[in-house]
């Protein structure tokens, strides 16, 4: 089979979610599945190599035991990009990824291969998912977020760059597609596809609780210290509040899985008091400013399982950061993991793709 090659129309759209929903399908149709993210933007120390973090998912997940480095053959580090623009020579970044591949591919009847971005995203190093999609021979699949115009024009733009490399594009699929408006954007993006000359695989409905992340993430993502709560930082995370206003009026704000806000120094009685009038609403509190207040309501909150995290920065950019983050999947998120394996049984005909991949094989 070719391999099938997962792009988007832009970062963040949800590729880890189609690409884990594959991977297992194409399990539970009879197939030993790899893996590959070719080239990476984000990656960790994994075995003592750079490793995407999303093929570090993939191999945990799945219980995979393919080398890393075949797994994820390229790590995008700090200066990579304008130290290759001066000294540009591709043929040294595709023999590493073809090597990889085929070490993948000799391994396993098919392999997904998670691409990062829209289909030009690696061009600066000559390595676009439209260009690695040409070396692998692989066939496309362009994800795009929920929506009709913008979603239309973004796949045109996508289409455009995979056929100009001679890139066989299966067809798109919808992502994070209102459940109310599903079925007025299903019927428009299947028409305005076929005007364009490619066709809509399936959509998958906006599930929120895909885009929650746990209080360790969010303790991570602000560098914070954890004051107390350590035994709940699994609690997620689906609204923020910053606390901003009187104490007797934040509780107004509380809904389920709410963070909590608030400078150091504002934290008193009052204000410990409404959060433990409604633990259950509380996944966390975030103390900004780096003042640290005193350590026996700290202590009340942490037993009452809301896990307080001083930050040195201000209010404001510990809510901006955290507005503007997308959070990746983890190994941990098994209740994400299930619910993007099922989101993707539910919305494509399997079967029928696999066929598509066998096709001219």
């Amino acid at each position: 089979m070719k391999p099938i090659y997962v792009s988007a129309t832009k970062q963040d759209t949800g590729k880890t979610t189609l690409t884990l929903g594959l991977v297992h399908a194409f399990r539970d149709l009879g197939h030993d599945v790899g893996y590959m993210k070719p080239v990476g933007q984000r990656y960790v120390e994994f075995e003592g190599e750079h490793v995407d973090e999303d093929a570090v998912l993939a191999r945990q997940v799945f219980g995979l035991t393919d080398p890393p480095g075949d797994m994820s053959t390229i790590a995008i580090e700090r200066g990579f990009t304008a130290d290759y623009i001066f000294h540009r020579d591709p043929a040294p970044l595709e023999k590493r990824i073809l090597d990889g591949f085929g070490r993948l591919a000799a391994r396993h009847d098919v392999v997904v291969v998670e691409g990062t971005g829209h289909a030009g995203v690696g061009s600066c190093f000559d390595l676009s998912n439209a260009r690695v999609a040409q070396l692998f021979g692989a066939k496309v699949v362009i994800l795009t977020a929920g929506g009709i115009g913008r979603a239309i024009d973004e796949i045109a733009l996508s289409l455009h760059l995979f056929r100009e490399h001679g890139v066989d594009v299966l067809g798109a699929i919808l992502n994070k597609t209102l459940v109310d408006k599903f079925e007025k954007v299903t019927r428009a993006v299947r028409q305005g596809l076929e005007n364009i000359g490619t066709r809509l695989l399936g959509a998958l409905p906006y599930e929120p609780q895909l885009l929650y992340p746990r209080m360790e993430q969010v303790t991570e993502e602000v560098r914070g210290r954890i004051l107390s709560g350590a035994d709940a930082l699994a609690n997620r995370v689906a609204h923020i509040v910053v606390a901003a206003m009187a104490p007797d009026h934040v509780g107004r704000y509380l809904d389920r899985e709410t963070l909590v806000i608030a400078p150091g120094d504002r934290l008193d009685d009052a204000l410990v008091a409404v959060l433990l009038g409604a633990p259950s609403l509380v996944s966390g509190l975030i103390l900004s400013g780096g003042f640290k207040p005193k350590s026996s309501l700290v202590a009340l909150l942490g037993q009452a399982g809301i896990p307080v995290v001083l930050s040195s920065e201000d209010t404001y950019s510990v809510a901006r950061r955290l507005s503007e983050m997308h959070f990746k999947i983890r190994t941990q998120d098994t209740d994400k993991i299930a619910t993007a394996q099922r989101l993707v049984r539910e919305a494509l005909d399997l079967k029928a793709l696999a066929d598509a991949l066998a096709e001219g094989d």
